[in-house]
């Protein structure tokens, strides 16, 4: 059963192709059958060089891919640092910005209610 479901699937000699379409209003599927042929790949590969010299080939580069991988990781984590820095700088220069345009205001405030009251005690003493 496992063969059957295995040929059904992976292994199928004939694939099929379905295409919409739509013909004076209403929509066709066709269907067409697609012949594949599939390739058995022995599962001993051969090399023409020897295998130490296939590993002192690719060995370097390995070490050199993982050396630079640690590289760019290493520089990745410190522009992440950095961005959460500034946006945390941001956040809080935006926050003291609030925080000093409320002083501000406040202060502007009561020097203009203290004139008025200046302005009010003048008039009442000429009256």
């Amino acid at each position: 059963m496992a063969s059957t479901s295995a040929n059904t699937n992976t292994n199928a000699a004939d694939d099929e192709f379905f295409r919409l379409t739509t013909k004076e209003g209403k929509l066709t599927v066709e269907r067409d059958v697609v012949r594949t042929e599939t390739i058995d790949f022995s599962p001993v590969l051969q090399f023409e060089q020897d295998p130490v010299q296939i590993l002192d080939a690719l060995l370097p580069l390995y070490l050199n891919s993982q050396i630079l991988r640690s590289l760019q990781e290493s520089l990745a984590s410190e522009l992440a640092a950095r961005m959460t820095a500034m946006s945390s700088a941001t956040d809080n220069a935006k926050e003291l910005k609030k925080t000093y345009t409320q002083v501000y205001n406040r202060k502007r405030q009561a020097k203009i209610t203290g004139e008025i009251l200046e302005i009010v005690a003048g008039a009442n003493a000429l009256v």
